[in-house]
Parts: structure tokens; C-alpha cells; sequence
């Protein structure tokens, strides 16, 4: 008896967390995804024959902003770690191509794989001082940090060319191509975004969210907390550096300001806008702020103010992110539809 009433309270600290017990979609709803996300990849991957250069180029801004906002997202939601320092990894990951051209004779290609790789190993060591602090503290850190390699970059004119950073950096010859340009962003890209997709629904990704719902009951399973949420820090900084290789072939140029806390924002808000709580919302987020940014911008230059008026609104209306709004909107028209029978 004794033991009994002993086990009760073991059995409920074990509980299994919310992360844990995911929705499993029927066969129908997941050929569905699939084939949406099939066609999706096809209509993007034929851009440059149907648009103009100008669009292919706004199509190639979207595509980098959108992988910037996945792997930030990644470490906001997911991993439940509120950071403003995301923008450093995002910069190495260019400044790695532009510094290598500059200093060195190194190819172009190696310069391209090491970006991601020194990205994530800046935030190794910057996760792992950050992550012996909590929440507020924790953010503190990342921006401290942010500021710290963003002043660096000013101070040390002579390697990194201060304030007006490295301009024109020499692309290998079908690069220059549009075309294949923009083919090379939207391959890679996908290929992040498929690979931060898959990571979420790994066991090391459903542990990061079982640590994010309750932390002391994931301890309680046997969960390290503390090296879980490096390993998710590092990836999100490897990604944000891909997102700034892709920068490069993109715009050809690194600056300061990709270093700045401020950019670290930008991830963060097309994430609130299209929606933190799906994989979709901060691609379609990505997409919204990448066409007022650039159509706002050529009309006035308030177009900061008018863009927060708008995204503003656009929060207000929908909380849970555009993506979840729709899908709220669609389902009510479905069952009014039906007559109401689906409520």
C-alpha cells in the first residue's frame, strides 16, 4: 500500500510534456501538404522564366530573408529562447566570403562552405556563455554580444574596411549569370528550410520544444537542458549563416549593419507576422516584409514608420500569425459551407 501511494507522484512529475504529443496528420491531410509544398517548390523554381530580372532579384531578396527568419524562429519557438543576437551569424556568414576574397586566394566555393561552419562555431562559444543566463539576461547577452562583433567590425578598418564594408565581391563566372544565380539561392535555400523542417520533427527537436513547455519536468526525463539548447543554438547559428552566404551571392556585398542588434529584429518580426507557432508563417512573413520594404521604400522615406503601421495591423487582426488566420478563416468558410454541421 505504502508503495503504491509512493508512485503516484512520480508517475504525474513524469507526465509526458505537451512538445511531446504532437497532432498526427491523416493520410489525406498529408498528401495534401505535400502536394501543396511540391507545386510551391515548382512555381519558385521557375521564376526567372516567367518574371523579369527586377522580380527574379525581389524573389531572391525573399528567399534570403526567408531562411534568415526559419533559423531564427527556430531558436525563438522552438527552442522557446528569446535572442537578439541572431544578426552576428547571419554577418559572419557573408563577412566569411567577402574577408576570404579580400585577404586571401582562397576559392569562392570553400569561402561558401566555411561561412555556415565559422557561424556556428561563433555561436558555440557565444551560446554557451549566453545560455548560463535566463530569459531577460539571456537576451541582454545576445544583444551585448550582437553590439560587441558590430563594433568590432567598425574598429578594425584595415581588415574589415570599417563603416563601408566590403563592396563588390567577385563571383565564379555562371554566378553572375541571373539565372543561375537565382537558382543556386533557391536550391540551397530550400535545402535549409527542408533540413530545419526535418530537425524540428527529430527526437533532438521534440526535446527542445519539451524543454520549452517545462523545462524541470523534461530535467526529470533525463534531458540535459543546458547541452539540448547549445545544440539548438548552434544550428540556428549555422542556418543564419547560410542565410548570409546567400547574402553574398545575392548583393555582393557585407556591411556593419548586418552585424547590428537591430537586424537580429527584422527575423523576428516577419516570424511574429506570418505566424512563430507554424514552419510556413516566417517563410510567408519573409515574403510580406521583403515586398513592403521594397515597394514602401521606392514611394517615401518614412517607409519604417509606414511598414510598423502595417505589420501592427496586421498582428491585431490576426494574433496568431497570417498563416493560422487563414487557416482559421478557411475552416469557417468550410463549415459554413457544410451548414454549420462541422461545428
Amino acid at each position: 500500500m505504502h508503495q503504491q501511494n509512493a508512485a503516484e507522484p512520480v508517475q504525474t512529475e513524469l507526465q509526458t510534456p505537451p512538445a511531446l504529443r504532437m497532432r498526427k496528420r491523416t493520410p489525406r491531410q498529408g498528401l495534401a501538404s505535400l502536394a501543396g509544398w511540391v507545386v510551391t517548390l515548382v512555381v519558385f523554381a521557375s521564376v526567372p522564366f516567367w518574371l523579369s530580372v527586377d522580380n527574379t532579384l525581389l524573389i531572391e531578396g525573399m528567399i534570403v530573408a526567408a531562411v534568415f527568419a526559419l533559423a531564427t524562429n527556430f531558436l525563438v519557438h522552438h527552442a522557446g529562447l528569446t535572442t537578439f543576437g541572431q544578426a552576428v551569424f547571419y554577418g559572419i556568414g557573408a563577412y566569411t566570403i567577402g574577408l576570404f576574397s579580400v585577404h586571401t586566394h582562397v576559392s569562392f566555393w570553400v569561402a561558401v562552405v566555411l561561412g555556415p561552419f565559422f557561424a556556428a562555431l561563433a555561436a558555440l562559444v557565444i551560446g554557451a556563455l549566453s545560455l548560463r543566463a535566463r530569459a531577460f539576461y539571456f537576451a541582454l547577452l545576445t544583444l551585448g554580444f550582437s553590439q560587441l562583433f558590430y563594433n568590432l567590425s567598425m574598429v578594425f578598418y584595415g581588415f574589415t574596411r570599417g563603416d563601408t564594408g566590403i563592396y563588390g565581391i567577385p563571383l565564379p563566372g555562371f554566378l553572375r549569370s541571373p539565372l543561375w544565380s537565382y537558382e543556386f539561392i533557391f536550391i540551397v535555400g530550400a535545402a535549409g528550410g527542408l533540413a530545419l523542417w526535418w530537425i524540428v520533427r527529430t527526437p533532438f527537436g521534440l526535446a527542445i520544444m519539451a524543454i520549452r513547455d517545462n523545462r524541470r519536468r523534461a530535467q526529470s526525463l533525463g534531458m540535459n537542458s543546458y547541452v539540448q539548447l547549445l545544440a539548438a543554438f548552434v544550428i540556428s547559428g549555422f542556418f543564419c549563416g547560410l542565410a548570409g552566404v546567400l547574402f553574398i551571392v545575392y548583393q555582393q556585398h557585407a556591411y556593419p549593419e548586418m552585424l547590428n542588434w537591430q537586424s537580429s529584429g527584422a527575423p523576428i518580426l516577419m516570424s511574429v507576422l506570418g505566424g512563430m507557432s507554424t514552419f510556413a508563417g516566417p517563410v510567408v512573413g519573409a515574403v510580406i516584409y521583403t515586398l513592403l520594404e521594397n515597394f514602401v521604400g521606392g514611394i517615401t522615406t518614412y517607409w519604417e514608420l509606414i511598414i510598423g503601421v502595417v505589420v501592427l495591423a496586421l498582428i491585431l487582426i490576426y494574433p496568431g500569425g497570417i498563416v493560422r488566420g487563414v487557416v482559421q478563416l478557411a475552416r469557417k468558410l468550410g463549415s459554413f459551407g457544410n451548414g454549420g454541421r462541422g461545428q
